[in-house]
């Protein structure tokens, strides 16, 4: 691929721009009100094979110049070129640094606690994280699938750990601090946005 081919396919985005974002956009605004509720990004933007669709769509979405990306790869992957040229976005070297993070590797993610919760002063200061997982299956039962609050549908995340619903139950004993988390697989996304804890 030359130089001027990469930098071609870093600018392309969806195949309609404004309609494409448009939509994207809302079906992510679905998701926040709708706690564990299933969305179909129906885009397909080009990106990466790292990339999964509905990550891809939702980083062309929420993503500009002002928000600085934390990423769990090599910074020598393509990837790192489609965020600075397709989204217009700088990565960062440190999660506490980030305003926004993909995770594509959920087993080995860093503890929430390395990323920025916000402040009392402005709880909206805070990373919000994409996290890539295998599959996502809904009415599942098991013990690590549980989002510790009451009306979340119960979701099986592949790759999530148990550790990682300890982790996010202890942050929403912070609310109003915490962190907003959509979880994609294929063209699915969920989120599961910060949360007053409800104790059982």
């Amino acid at each position: 691929m030359t130089g001027a081919t990469a930098l071609n396919n870093f600018r392309h985005k969806f195949d309609e721009a404004a309609f494409g974002s448009q939509q994207t956009f809302r079906a992510i605004l679905d998701a926040i009100e709708h706690p564990g509720r299933l969305v179909t990004i129906r885009q397909n933007p080009y990106a990466p094979d790292l990339f999964n669709s509905a990550s891809a769509a939702a980083c062309l979405t929420l993503l500009d110049y002002e928000t600085p990306v934390w990423i769990d790869i090599d910074w020598r992957s393509e990837a790192i070129g489609w965020l600075q040229f397709g989204c217009g976005s700088s990565v960062v070297t440190e999660p506490c640094m980030a305003n926004f993070a993909i995770i594509t590797k959920p087993a080995t993610m860093p503890p929430l606690d390395y990323f920025r919760i916000g402040r009392y002063e402005y709880p909206e200061k805070a990373t919000t994280i994409i996290v890539q997982v295998d599959d996502i299956i809904p009415g599942a039962d098991k013990k690590y699938s549980k989002t510790f609050v009451d009306k979340i549908p119960r979701l099986e995340l592949k790759g999530v750990t148990e550790n990682f619903w300890y982790q996010w139950q202890q942050l929403s004993g912070l609310y109003p601090l915490g962190i907003d988390i959509f979880f994609t697989c294929d063209d699915v996304l969920t989120a599961l946005p910060k949360i007053k804890r409800i104790e059982s």
